[in-house]
């Protein structure tokens, strides 16, 4: 049995990223290399899906999705015609939406594991739908079954805001091309150690989850959490 592991990006396309557009459309082309070189690296335990979800409040081009829950074979690269930042900061409602939207597609398949990525360059300011204390509500639950979030932020108090939703794992870069380009390089690095970390668990576990003793269930999920936690620390040396 294979983990299905859904990779979501929810990226800031407000206004303030225009001055780093070209490396955010580099980075997130290199991010999907990544997992596709990753689904072959460890295509015995996983089989990756990516999601990237642009917010921003416009009404003219409203928050939207470059790409939903494809396997990462079918996956191209993004063009910029796909992200044109504009507009406000509806973090709450790009949460919100957005673990809505995987709830429900990972809602009947057994062993899916969501990594949950946020980048944005500034605070929340013009949600609509979701409040601070719904998405957290949302996101304590998925960690409590393994699920990976990491919050990656510039020009805002990047650890106060992880803090406030409940994020254990934060990253500040310094918002110019340089900066982009080396936090893009970073959240590689970690998603990959990450995803080694979630095969040796998977290795080790999965010949037991077919007997749906809940005693492995909640074994499987602790050890997802372990595996997720100091995301953006290298542990290579750890086993």
């Amino acid at each position: 049995m294979k983990s299905k592991i859904y990779n979501l990006i929810v990226l800031d396309e407000s206004g303030s990223m225009s001055c780093v557009r070209n490396q955010t459309l580099s980075g997130c082309n290199e991010t999907i290399n990544t997992i596709r070189s990753a689904q072959e690296k460890y295509a015995d335990t996983q089989e990756h899906f990516i999601s990237i979800y642009a917010f921003q409040s416009n009404e003219k081009k409203p928050s939207h999705y470059l790409v939903k829950n494809e396997p990462i074979g079918r996956v191209a690269a993004v063009n910029a015609e796909l992200y044109v930042p504009w507009g406000c900061t509806p973090l709450y409602d790009a949460i919100g939406a957005t673990l809505t939207d995987l709830k429900a597609e990972v809602k009947d398949k057994d062993l899916a594991i969501g990594n949950v990525t946020i980048i944005t360059d500034g605070m929340e300011n013009s949600s609509t739908h979701y409040t601070c204390e719904c998405v957290v509500q949302m996101i304590d639950a998925l960690k409590e079954v393994g699920w990976s979030f990491n919050f990656i932020g510039a020009n805002i108090d990047v650890k106060g805001t992880a803090t406030a939703l409940h994020i254990d794992n934060s990253l500040e870069f310094q918002q110019d091309e340089k900066g982009a380009q080396e936090m893009f390089a970073r959240e590689r690095n970690s998603r990959m150690e990450w995803l080694g970390r979630t095969h040796r668990v998977l290795e080790e576990t999965q010949p037991l989850y077919g007997a749906e003793s809940v005693k492995v269930r909640a074994g499987l999920f602790n050890r997802l959490k372990e595996a997720a936690a100091d995301y953006f620390s290298s542990r290579n040396d750890k086993k």
